[in-house]
């Protein structure tokens, strides 16, 4: 029941564009002085999981270990430069391809978009009332966003907030308002159409409780919208976006 009520949601992304998989390394020890990573070859090996993976070489065994098994780097699209010692360590940061929009909300149990009429309601001596309507000024407050490396709008949020960036550059990102008309419970996915435009998200402070690390913004779309069709995985909290053609 909660599938078929939890139709309409909002996402956000930074580029508005899927997300390549990428994949880094950076090495320790006395051996090894690099090494690079295939992402694609990467992304197979380890069932497309995003994460951080440690390799460490053992030199009783000469062989690379990771989580105690033996393993082949080359299984992993890794490659190194130097000559292995006891004790080196590969250590690499994965993020997975995906459709690069980000639900919001799941640090929240109450989320909307103010729209903000700009109206104003005159009298004259008539007794006759005007009403004016000049439009609409939206925006959407997550009051609470908690630190996650996995989610796609926070790494470049943390920045921004940390530094007090400001500029254009930094805060203005895409927002996509979607409502799903079809569910597949087995699959935990939705899929519908959705109205995307631009949009500033705004940090306004970093810190919080003993919750964890928080990072609450506001959203303020602006310009026009497109319209186009999403499909969500609630697994992931990750939607993909096409927008219609024009």
């Amino acid at each position: 029941m909660k599938l078929a009520r939890n139709r309409g949601m909002f996402f956000g992304s930074w580029t508005g564009t899927s997300i390549e998989a990428a994949a880094a390394a950076v090495v320790s020890g006395d051996g090894i002085t690099a090494a690079t990573v295939t992402a694609a070859t990467f992304s197979t090996a380890v069932s497309g999981a995003s994460g951080e993976y440690t390799f460490t070489y053992d030199g009783t065994a000469e062989a690379w270990k990771y989580n105690g098994t033996t393993v082949t780097l080359n299984n992993y699209g890794i490659t190194v430069t130097g000559t292995a010692a006891d004790g080196d360590k590969i250590i690499v940061t994965f993020t997975a391809a995906s459709g690069g929009w980000e639900a919001l909300g799941k640090d929240d149990d109450d989320l909307s978009k103010e729209l903000n009429p700009d109206t104003e309601t005159t009298k004259n001596v008539l007794g006759e009332t005007t009403f004016t309507h000049s439009g609409y000024e939206p925006t959407v407050d997550m009051d609470m966003y908690y630190a996650d490396p996995s989610r796609i709008l926070y790494n470049h949020l943390l920045e921004v907030a940390m530094q007090e960036k400001y500029g254009e550059e930094d805060l203005l990102g895409y927002f996509a308002e979607a409502y799903f008309t079809s569910v597949d419970a087995e699959a935990r996915t939705m899929s519908g159409y959705c109205y995307v435009r631009r949009a500033w998200f705004v940090p306004q402070s970093v810190g919080g409780d003993t919750s964890g690390l928080a990072i609450p913004f506001n959203i303020t779309p602006i310009g026009g919208m497109k319209r186009g069709t999403i499909t969500y995985d609630m697994a992931t909290n990750v939607a993909t976006i096409t927008l219609d053609e024009e």
